[in-house]
């Protein structure tokens, strides 16, 4: 299982989200049991919000000088967020609680491989088979593959049968009287989903 963190996104926040998130911080840690002593004294992080909120506003009515200082102001008060990001994991351990009372967010588990259910009967044809799997939400198309004989047990001896925008495939000119075994995976976003559990089927 991976471990959960302090996510970093407060870089990537406008100045004003910034200056919530500092406060909040601040807010949330003060008293806080679980954060006794602090990397980042909470006074210092406080200022540092401040500062940054004083500078932003001096920003949208200044010059170029006005906004040299609040991008200053800004780095300083990201540089102190992550130094106290990195001090609340060490006390955290992976605790997404206490990761979440420090008013930090929190890194998610990965979600579980999605591997498709899928059945196989005999086609239309000798040496033809119909395979169909249970549809994966947010999957653009289905990867099919096959061996012959004994289950493979590398990725190598799998076979490609095709690729298809359904959840329903026809494979033909299998070898009759034959044990195969297939298998199929989601196509996602973000590249193939996990394979399917492979299942045995003897064509006719």
């Amino acid at each position: 299982m991976k471990k959960i963190t302090v996510i970093l996104d407060f870089i990537r926040i406008p100045v004003p989200d910034k200056v919530g998130r500092g406060n909040n911080v601040t807010g949330r840690m003060t008293g806080n049991p679980s954060f006794l002593t602090p990397d980042v004294p909470l006074g210092d992080l406080a200022d540092a919000t401040e500062l940054l909120n004083r500078s932003y506003l001096a920003a949208l009515g200044g010059g170029k000088q006005s906004k040299a200082l609040m991008h200053q102001a800004e780095k300083a008060w990201e540089q102190l967020m992550r130094d106290q990001a990195k001090y609340v994991d060490r006390i955290a351990k992976g605790d997404v609680a206490i990761i979440l009372s420090a008013g930090f967010n929190a890194s998610r588990q990965p979600t579980p491989a999605k591997r498709p259910e899928f059945s196989a009967v005999y086609g239309d044809r000798s040496g033809s088979v119909i395979l169909r799997c249970k549809a994966i939400q947010g999957a653009y198309g289905y990867v099919w593959q096959y061996c012959k004989g004994t289950l493979a047990e590398t990725e190598g001896a799998w076979t490609f049968a095709d690729a298809t925008g359904k959840v329903t495939v026809t494979i033909e000119n299998l070898t009759p009287f034959t044990k195969y075994w297939f298998r199929v995976a989601a196509v996602m976003a973000d590249g193939t989903a996990a394979f399917s559990k492979p299942i045995e089927f003897a064509m006719v």
